[in-house]
């Protein structure tokens, strides 16, 4: 196991360590003025050892046994989304079963899972043409989950899904023609889906809000406006640590988790917020890197899958703190509080370092 461990990629592992460094830092700032015995800074710093555990724990299983493992892991996921539509009751959604002290999100979960049996489904398949039946199957293990996230309520993860098995596709070799024909599909199924009224009241605020921030300043620009408040606050070197005037005044709602990067930009100015970016650039760079030279089909489109799950929540999580995305309630990797978004992402990681780590075995 020693020997495994040592031909991890130190390069992605330095940057998931440093962000989230830079992770439980922000969260204490935001949070320092009601902590307790059981401080958000002290959870999250639980939540990034657990993380690390199940990432080293990830790492050490072969890719071949991942693939195998793809079903239970996608049926255990889909009962826990099922049981937290029954019994999942927090804060008026059922996205969170209560553990105890801390909550579980399956949905979170269900992203990895998607990509474990998406990938398992392409292996299994082995085929040199990728037709629009075949597009159409492998996207069914993304309709099955979305569809039990939608009723959470809860449009993001559909949406990171969906872009995720595009990705996949397109790794795998589809027909860009065939993949756009499901984005317009997509586009059209939404445009139905607001027609009817199935997008739900807040959720359509925040996309109107998005196309016209001035519409509704107090209420669902509300978040928008702080934000940038605090981003442009934070000019070149910042107000310091512990000393942002939004974020230690709490005028920003959720900044510990949806807003964390505010917290960033203002605190640590736009070389602090940068320095994250960077950090992030070398992670995605790092995961191209191990997915480009991934030995068999299941590495490659699960390396891209991973690479595409980190690459929309970044953007969105960030995009929507500048007014580039409308304002979701989407964690942004490795920084956010919450235990489930960061052992989702470890896991993710580790699955990186396993199929990094074969692949030196091959070479030697």
């Amino acid at each position: 196991m020693t020997a495994t461990l040592r031909r991890i990629d130190i390069q992605l592992m330095t940057v998931v360590l440093l962000l989230c460094a830079i992770g439980v830092i922000a969260v204490h700032s935001c949070t320092r003025n009601g902590a307790g015995p059981t401080s958000m800074a002290r959870l999250q710093t639980i939540y990034v050892i657990v993380g690390l555990l199940m990432l080293g724990a990830t790492a050490l299983i072969d890719p071949g046994r991942l693939r195998s493992l793809a079903w239970p892991i996608y049926l255990g996921v889909m009962l826990l989304l099922v049981i937290v539509l029954m019994a999942g009751q927090i804060r008026g959604t059922t996205r969170w079963l209560s553990l105890g002290p801390v909550n579980l999100q399956p949905a979170e979960l269900a992203k990895i899972a998607v990509i474990a049996m998406i990938g398992a489904f392409v292996a299994r398949a082995d085929q040199d043409e990728y037709d629009f039946g075949f597009l159409l199957r492998a996207l069914a293990y993304v309709a099955a989950p979305s569809a039990l996230i939608l009723l959470q309520p809860d449009l993001g993860i559909p949406i990171v899904m969906f872009f995720i098995w595009l990705a996949m596709m397109f790794v795998l070799g589809a027909k860009p023609l065939h993949l756009g024909a499901f984005v317009l599909a997509a586009v059209l199924l939404f445009a139905a889906a607001w027609g009817v009224g199935f997008i739900r009241p807040h959720q359509r605020d925040r996309l109107t809000s998005f196309m016209d921030p001035e519409r509704d300043p107090r209420g669902a620009s509300y978040h928008l406006r702080q934000s940038l408040i605090a981003v442009g606050g934070g000019h070149l070197w910042g107000q310091g640590l512990f000393h942002g005037k939004q974020s230690q005044a709490d005028f920003i709602p959720d900044q510990h988790t949806d807003f964390i990067f505010t917290v960033i930009a203002e605190e640590l100015g736009f070389v602090g917020a940068a320095s994250v970016l960077v950090l992030y650039a070398l992670l995605l760079y790092r995961a191209l890197m191990i997915t480009a030279r991934a030995p068999g089909v299941f590495e490659r489109v699960v390396g891209a899958g991973i690479v595409a799950m980190f690459l929309i929540q970044i953007y969105t999580n960030i995009g929507m703190t500048v007014g580039l995305a409308p304002v979701k309630g989407m964690a942004l990797p490795f920084l956010s509080y919450g235990g489930s978004s960061l052992v989702a992402n470890m896991i993710a990681v580790g699955m990186l370092q396993s199929i990094h780590i074969r692949r030196e075995q091959i070479v030697f």
